[in-house]
């Protein structure tokens, strides 16, 4: 299943990504993988699109303390987090 969600961040869009990076271990754990993602000039938010294959171990990413400590950490406002849709079919021109 494949799902866009969106959050606030508070330093940076390249902070988010090494985030994003730190955080590869548990999301091979938890079977998680990152398609897509992109911020609004301000960076002050982020859209992505994730894929997982198990929603409990999505639930368990996200509820995982280390995980939510560095999201914190990286300035990922974890109250902001919106699931905004289920997604059935994408394509990502380059």
């Amino acid at each position: 299943m494949k799902f866009l969600t969106t959050f606030k961040i508070n330093n940076g869009f390249n902070r988010w990504l090494e985030l994003v990076e730190s955080l590869k271990p548990f999301m091979k754990k938890y079977e998680y993988n990152m398609i897509f993602a992109c911020t609004n000039d301000e960076e002050s938010r982020v859209w992505d699109m994730g894929e997982a294959n198990n929603a409990d171990l999505v639930n368990d990413f996200l509820n995982d303390q280390e995980v939510i400590n560095m999201r914190k950490d990286a300035g990922v406002d974890i109250e902001s987090s919106e699931v905004l849709s289920m997604i059935s079919k994408h394509k990502i021109w380059q």
